[in-house]
């Protein structure tokens, strides 16, 4: 199935409708949280696993609103799944995965 950002945005307001509790060391509340969602956009990003070749990924918050480069949230469609990825230049390169969104904020 072919995703559309229209469909991404459907799923990150459906993740922060489950009001969950989480801990960020970038400055994200569950209170502002929706202050740094952006209009999702798809990315190639590295798995940096050594096995899984780059696929794409759905950035859909990011740490900074100025410039591109630093920490994001992505949606992977492939797995259903979220990550946090750095982005350097045009890379993203996956850091962790997670569950939820809420669990990939508290490891950002």
């Amino acid at each position: 199935m072919v995703m559309e950002a229209s469909d991404i945005q459907r799923i990150v307001r459906e993740e922060v409708s489950r009001g969950e509790v989480f801990d960020n060391s970038h400055g994200i509340t569950p209170q502002n949280v929706c202050e740094f969602l952006i209009q999702p956009f798809c990315v190639r990003t590295d798995p940096d696993d050594a096995e899984s070749p780059p696929r794409d990924t759905w950035v859909v918050l990011r740490e900074r609103s100025q410039g591109p480069d630093g920490y994001a949230v992505v949606y992977d469609p492939l797995v259903g799944g979220w990550g946090v990825v750095e982005r350097a230049g045009t890379d993203y390169v996956l850091v962790c995965a997670a569950d939820s969104l809420a669990a990939a904020l508290t490891s950002m």
